[in-house]
């Protein structure tokens, strides 16, 4: 009885300590959470349409630069976890897989078929939901505690403004962002990559970029912008060489344009490039002859995880 009981001394001394060691972790990470200043950030961005406006400034494709900052990332989208392999055409794939009571609807022969089905295959890829990278382990949104994360339209303060924008003639709405983050220095800001309005070819009306960060006295938030919206055309301009940069590496995949898709080419380029500092819980515009935007931040508080008892 006497050596049972010394050799299993160490055992529940070491799960003690183990014990110790995770809840020291898990507080130091809390705590690390709760010395962070999160807020909610919610931007509408849209395009003027009046010609006049966009003629008042000059745009020329010479000294124009347009680059994305580095580790630029994505808004993530509840979509993203809808894409999995199954949904996808393999490379394997014959006409012997085919079901012809699940898939056949018409006299189409098993060649016709294929290629349709390659077709919607490309159309999935080329405009989502695109699919996570391989080998990432699954794990489902915490819309609560969760950075960079679209947030439902119930959360939005802006769906009376979308709606306003949507109506006018001379405007478009071209991107709507709604999430939280923990806002720091410009040098440990992540920037959020934007695109939207119409798709041609490869790439879309808006591009660019946004950074929420804390200005030097870390007592306003600073939104900086740099955003272009591009026009296209299906003729070929021997005016101006407008060249759009490529996009960040982690989404250069994600557009693909489908086989015997037409060819456009720039007519002209706006570019915004503006920086902000802001009030928390105002409403705040950003003008511009071409684009502008709406932007509100209001602070938020990141729920304690719940207590589970063992």
């Amino acid at each position: 009885m006497s050596r049972s009981y010394l050799q299993s001394e160490p055992i529940y001394s070491l799960s003690c300590g183990m014990l110790i060691f995770l809840f020291l972790a898990t507080s130091s990470i809390v705590n690390g959470q709760d010395e962070q200043r999160w807020f909610q950030i919610e931007v509408s961005i849209f395009s003027n349409e009046l010609a006049a406006d966009r003629a008042e400034e000059r745009w020329d494709a010479d000294g124009l630069q347009l680059i994305y900052p580095a580790n630029t990332d994505e808004l993530k989208q509840l979509s993203d976890l809808l894409m999995i392999d199954e949904l996808l055409i393999s490379d394997n794939f014959s006409s012997t897989d085919i079901g012809s009571e699940n898939l056949i609807t018409t006299e189409s022969s098993p060649e016709n078929l294929l290629s349709e089905l390659e077709r919607r295959n490309e159309l999935i890829l080329s405009k989502g939901p695109f699919q996570q990278s391989s080998g990432s382990s699954f794990q489902f949104f915490d819309f609560d505690r969760d950075e960079f994360l679209q947030l439902p339209t119930t959360e939005s303060n802006f769906q009376q403004t979308n709606r306003s924008i949507e109506r006018s003639p001379d405007h478009r709405l071209l991107f709507h962002g709604l999430w939280r983050q923990a806002v720091v220095d410009l040098d440990n800001s992540k920037p959020i990559f934007v695109r939207g309005g119409l798709a041609y070819g490869e790439h879309y009306e808006l591009e660019g970029s946004l950074i929420l960060r804390f200005n030097d006295n870390e007592n306003r938030v600073v939104v900086d912008a740099n955003l272009w919206l591009s026009e296209f055309s299906a003729v070929e301009s021997n005016e101006q060489s407008w060249q759009l940069p490529d996009y960040p590496a982690p989404f250069e995949s994600k557009e693909t344009p489908l086989i015997g898709s037409p060819e456009y080419y720039i007519r002209q380029i706006f570019h915004l490039l503006q920086s902000r500092e802001m009030r928390s819980t105002e409403f705040h515009y950003i003008d511009h002859p071409a684009l502008g935007f709406v932007i509100m931040v209001e602070p938020y508080e990141v729920p304690k995880l719940p207590v589970v008892k063992l």
